[in-house]
Parts: C-alpha cells; sequence; structure tokens
C-alpha cells in the first residue's frame, strides 16, 4: 500500500466543527430576515421613484456629505431596460492586471506589475492577446515617502498601468478602422479612488495626471469605457431610497454612516428586479473622492448601473462608467449590449468573456515568482553581491515541504 505523504493538516477542523454546524442556523435566519425586508425595500423604491425633487434632494445631502446614489441622466430610478442587439462589427478591448508585492524576506527587494490584455474583432473574429510586465526595483519606486511602497500605492499604480494600457490600445483600434466601434474594458471600479491621507502629494499627483490622460484620450476618441465589478458590495441605490423615505439630513453621516436596511445590499435588490440581461437605470456616485472627477472638463464623474448577466438565475454585476459614456445613451447601449453578449459565452458562470481572457495573461502563479525572485538573486550574484533569503522565510520554506 501506497504511504499517504499529504503534510499534517495544522487546522484542527474538528475544533471547529460545532462552530461550522451553526452555519445552517445562521443562514437560515439570515435568508428569512431578507424574504421579509425585500418586500418592503421594493415598496420604498417605488415610493422613491414618485419623488420629483428626488435628485435634487440627494445633490443637496451630497454637498453635506452624505453617500449614495444620485439618480442620472433623466432615468427614473425605478427604471429597467432590456439588453439592445450588440453591434454587428466591434473591437473590444479588455484590460486586467496583477502584481507581485514587495518582500522584505525574500532574497531582493522588488515589485512588479503584470498587465494583461485580450482584444477581440467580432467582424473578422481576430483576436489577440498579450501581456506588458515591468519589474521595479531602483529606490525612488520602492520607497515613495521614505517608506517601502504599501500595498495600497502600488494597488494604485497597477489600476493606472491597467487604464493606461486600456487607453492606448483602445485608441490604436479606433485609429486602425474609424468606421469600427469600440468598447474598453476594464476588471473593477473604473475610477480611481485616492485618499489623500494615504498618498505623498508627489505620487498622488502624478497617479492622477496619468490616469487622467488615459481617460481623456477615450473621451476625445467617444470610446466608451467601463469597469466591470462582479458580486458588488456596497448599497449606494438603497441610501438613496433610504434618503427619500426619511426626511432627517444625512449629511452627518458623512462617509461612512449607518447602513440603511442592515444585513441587505445592492445586489440583493436587484437579483429580485432584473430580468435576464436587463440593466437597471443609471445612477451617480454622491461621495467624496467623486468630486475630483467631477469637477473638470471633461466631466469623468463616476456612473453607474446595475446589470443581471445570468440565464438561468440572477448575476449581478456593477457596471462603471464616466459621465460622458453614461450621457450619450448609443454608448450606454454598446456597453450593455456587449457585455450581455460576452457573459453567455460562459453561460455555466456568466462572466465577461474578455475579461477572463485578459486575466488569464494578467495571473502570475506562485511558480513564476519564486523563479523571477530567483533570476533577481543570480543576477545580484553575478555583479559580486550576495543576497539570501531572510532566516524566517528559508525556515518556512523547510518546514512546509515535509
Amino acid at each position: 500500500m501506497a504511504s499517504d505523504t499529504r503534510p499534517p493538516m495544522t487546522l484542527r477542523l474538528h475544533k471547529v466543527s460545532k462552530q461550522i454546524d451553526r452555519l445552517q442556523e445562521s443562514a437560515v435566519a439570515r435568508a428569512e430576515k431578507l424574504r421579509a425586508d425585500l418586500p418592503k425595500v421594493r415598496r420604498g423604491l417605488d415610493l422613491a421613484a414618485e419623488r420629483a425633487d428626488l435628485a435634487q434632494k440627494a445633490k443637496t445631502e451630497a454637498e453635506r456629505g452624505w453617500n449614495g446614489a444620485m439618480p442620472a441622466c433623466g432615468e427614473a430610478i425605478a427604471f429597467r431596460k432590456s439588453a439592445p442587439a450588440a453591434p454587428a462589427a466591434l473591437a473590444l478591448v479588455a484590460v486586467d492586471g496583477s502584481q507581485v508585492y514587495p518582500d522584505r524576506h525574500s532574497a531582493s527587494l522588488f515589485y512588479a506589475i503584470n498587465i494583461g490584455y485580450f482584444i477581440l474583432r467580432s467582424d473578422s473574429g481576430e483576436t489577440a492577446a498579450d501581456s506588458e510586465p515591468a519589474v521595479f526595483f531602483e529606490d525612488e519606486s520602492l520607497f515613495p515617502d521614505g517608506n517601502l511602497i504599501s500595498q495600497t500605492i502600488l494597488n494604485a499604480r497597477r489600476t493606472v498601468d491597467e487604464m493606461s494600457v486600456l487607453a492606448r490600445l483602445a485608441t490604436a483600434e479606433h485609429a486602425a478602422a474609424p468606421g469600427r466601434p469600440v468598447f474598453a474594458l476594464a476588471d473593477g471600479g473604473f475610477a480611481l479612488r485616492i485618499d489623500e491621507k494615504t498618498f505623498p502629494p508627489a505620487e498622488r499627483e502624478s497617479l492622477q495626471k496619468r490616469f487622467f490622460a488615459a481617460i481623456d484620450s477615450l473621451a476625445r476618441a467617444k470610446i466608451p469605457a467601463a469597469g466591470y465589478i462582479a458580486r458588488p458590495g456596497g448599497s449606494p441605490v438603497l441610501s438613496l431610497i433610504d434618503l427619500a423615505l426619511d426626511p432627517s439630513p444625512k449629511g452627518k453621516a458623512g462617509r461612512g454612516g449607518r447602513a440603511p436596511f442592515p444585513g441587505l445590499d445592492d445586489r440583493v435588490l436587484f437579483e429580485t428586479l432584473l430580468a435576464p440581461g436587463e440593466r437597471s437605470a443609471l445612477f451617480e456616485f454622491a461621495s467624496y473622492w467623486n468630486d475630483l472627477y467631477r469637477n473638470r472638463e471633461p466631466n469623468q464623474s463616476a456612473h453607474f448601473f446595475y446589470l443581471n448577466v445570468g440565464q438561468r438565475y440572477p448575476v449581478i454585476a456593477r457596471v462603471e462608467i464616466p459621465e460622458w459614456t453614461a450621457k450619450d445613451s448609443g454608448l450606454v447601449d454598446r456597453v450593455h449590449a456587449a457585455l450581455v453578449e460576452q457573459s453567455s459565452v460562459t453561460l455555466n458562470d456568466p462572466y465577461p468573456y474578455a475579461l477572463i481572457r485578459a486575466d488569464e495573461e494578467a495571473f502570475v502563479s506562485g511558480e513564476e515568482k519564486q523563479y523571477l525572485e530567483e533570476q533577481m538573486a543570480v543576477t545580484l550574484i553575478r555583479g559580486g553581491l550576495r543576497f539570501n533569503r531572510s532566516e524566517k522565510l528559508s525556515h518556512k520554506g523547510r518546514a512546509r515541504k515535509h
């Protein structure tokens, strides 16, 4: 009989089995609460839709610091729209990114960013896929404020790189075939959300300058752009419903007030509202971070809608778009139709196929990360320098091989 070579389990599951058993009770209680609360929220949506002053009230409260969703582009908040017909010819450009964070315990200090992309030209069936990797080890890259770069700053740099690649490739597709529609798609939110307290001023200004340069180039070419968020959290629309139903001022809630309907979020609501392929009304984010995008030319204020890309069961995504895309119904239809069509390709797990392919190009495996670290160490040794992994990391590696 062959011996079992699997390492012993250090998570003693028998010690948490009783806690796991209580999962069923908790899940059932939560489901019952949702069934009781959802009809109230849906009635609240209908009542909110009847308020003629809702848009102005939301704008007023947003100026006082309220976070939520503002009605946008003249669409009633209970509005729903079926998927338009997809254009016969479309160049779809999708990007995603990944990163290797710097590790003080590795043989050398560096970080890496890898931007994957996928291009589909539907009229010809042609596709293109590749990645653009970069490794950073200079002091000015690693220590933006004198300290080792944080994950927050590195993630922002990756987001800016994603948008730069997306804009470059999408505008190139537009220039190559001016008569063919183009759609630029990113994974995640579309806006760069930077907390002034977290980023050194020079870093913040540099990132914003590069990000705006990218999205402004899309605006000039009239290429619709979107960020796709699968299984979204948050409750901006629920906050709007709460605002409509409760006359008390909301401004004091500021940036992170109470949840309007505890246990619920927008996704749960729209799972009950949107038929397959339907989108919700358009909304504009009422949030402090959106002021930066709203108060510039061209106006890049972040808007969004919810979209059901599921067929057999609801699969809700939040689609974020800049204002100049939101205000052009033809561009919104292009985004809507393309995302529904893309998600129909992956029927069992509805998700835009182009983003799946971009993610495959962006992904950095553990083996690739280890190889990169080894190559960096070899380069240092060739230069007459000797660098080793930290003793802690070496011991962890040996222990986990046995």
